[in-house]
């Protein structure tokens, strides 16, 4: 990677870091210990989000999805305009994972800094009902993933979920882009079990795993290709 381009992505990080702050008021807030939230166990919640006629800005943040003081499991759904994992141009047909050009990410935004965590959610990229070749409006993948993922990686204790732009360029959604979160338990409390030492922000791009390539090695933890 030249210098150029790492001072690039460094910039757009720290732009992104900076909205990120802004977006949820900055880092002087009070904590979440004064909130109930909901006993443990069994919470559906589905949130649907069109994400078309919408621009992303460079370094951009779009708060998605906040269940503090609660930390829950579920799953995430996310339809985005995409590319080459490698940044190909497509022309090798042994090479079919994509990546979304919005990054996805999730863990707990905290009024106090110390206790921000935030990670790139691990994707599964799923091809049967992806069109990544085609033009203009057609140009569009779907990936899925499991909040939290233990086995795959990302925040372990999830209140948030965020899209960030770290593509360099305004990201213009389209018809069919959207977001959909299912929420199916609560884990825990994030006062009783907080962030410790933050803030962490890790704003690299997903990972992305595909179980139905020729590569076995992308496959993720705890899944087999069939």
């Amino acid at each position: 990677m030249t210098i150029l381009k790492q001072n690039r992505i460094s910039m757009i990080a720290g732009t992104a870091i900076l909205t990120i702050a802004l977006a949820f008021g900055g880092f002087s807030f009070a904590s979440h210990s004064f909130e109930a939230g909901v006993a443990e166990g069994t919470i559906p919640d589905n949130t649907h989000i069109r994400l078309d006629g919408m621009t992303l800005p460079a370094g951009g943040v779009f708060p998605l999805y906040d269940a503090s003081p609660n930390y829950v499991s579920g799953h995430f759904l996310l339809t985005s305009p995409c590319e080459l994992v490698d940044g190909e141009t497509g022309d090798d047909p042994d090479n079919d994972t994509y990546q979304p050009l919005v990054t996805a990410i999730a863990g707990h935004i905290d009024e106090h800094a110390s206790g921000t965590h935030m990670e790139p959610i691990p994707l599964f990229y799923i091809n049967t009902v992806s069109s990544p070749k085609l033009a203009g409006n057609g140009n569009q993948c779907v990936f899925h993933a499991h909040i939290p993922d233990p086995l795959n990686g990302g925040a372990p204790r999830v209140t948030d979920i965020d899209l960030v732009n770290l593509s360099g360029a305004n990201i213009e959604f389209k018809s069919g882009h959207i977001v959909d979160i299912n929420v199916q338990r609560v884990l825990g409390s994030i006062a009783d079990d907080p962030y410790e030492n933050g803030p962490v922000v890790d704003l690299t791009r997903n990972v992305i795993y595909d179980l139905n390539d020729d590569d076995k090695n992308n496959d993720g933890l705890g899944h087999s290709s069939q």
